[in-house]
């Protein structure tokens, strides 16, 4: 019989310490799957329901999953989820420690780009921004191992639209 975890924090709450474990994963309902981390920058804090990359320096050592921070060029490929709430910078008595959901549903993902989004295309990090793009051509097959893919349809604009999605980012 497997034994029930129990955890200190909600899947939206914050803390200043690491009261959870880094990088302790948490599964909930219907395969959703979330991981306990730490915004690594000390100046950029992450807003609520934004992508969130892990840390290219950090390839190959076991600290990788353990701390996240807003997509940038040289992490863009590795997507590590969606953001519960926001986690402010890890400047000293911050509340920079929070959950990531790495797999499955997510409401109201933040999403934006210059082509129209239809449920079922692959959704990337957008490079310097804390929104959702359009990963490749829609109909064709996903480039990315951790992406996220469209629930819903979104209209080609550079305004930030809420939409839900499937993460793959475990």
């Amino acid at each position: 019989m497997a034994q029930k975890v129990l955890f200190e924090t909600s899947l939206t709450e914050t803390s200043d310490a690491d009261i959870e474990g880094v990088g302790t994963l948490r599964y909930g309902d219907e395969g959703t799957v979330y991981r306990w981390v730490k915004n690594r920058s000390t100046t950029t804090a992450i807003v609520a329901k934004q992508p969130v990359c892990y840390n290219e320096a950090n390839v190959g050592d076991s600290t990788m999953f353990q701390s996240v921070n807003e997509p940038e060029t040289e992490n863009l490929m590795l997507a590590a989820g969606m953001a519960n709430t926001a986690l402010a910078a890890s400047a000293a008595n911050a509340l920079c420690f929070g959950w990531v959901t790495v797999q499955g549903y997510f409401k109201d993902a933040l999403v934006s780009g210059v082509t129209n989004i239809v449920i079922g295309d692959e959704l990337i990090c957008a490079d310097d921004a804390n929104t959702l793009v359009i990963g490749s051509a829609p109909a064709t097959a996903p480039k990315y191992s951790s992406h996220f893919v469209a629930l819903e349809t979104a209209i080609s604009t550079s305004v930030q639209q809420s939409k839900d999605i499937l993460v793959k980012c475990l």
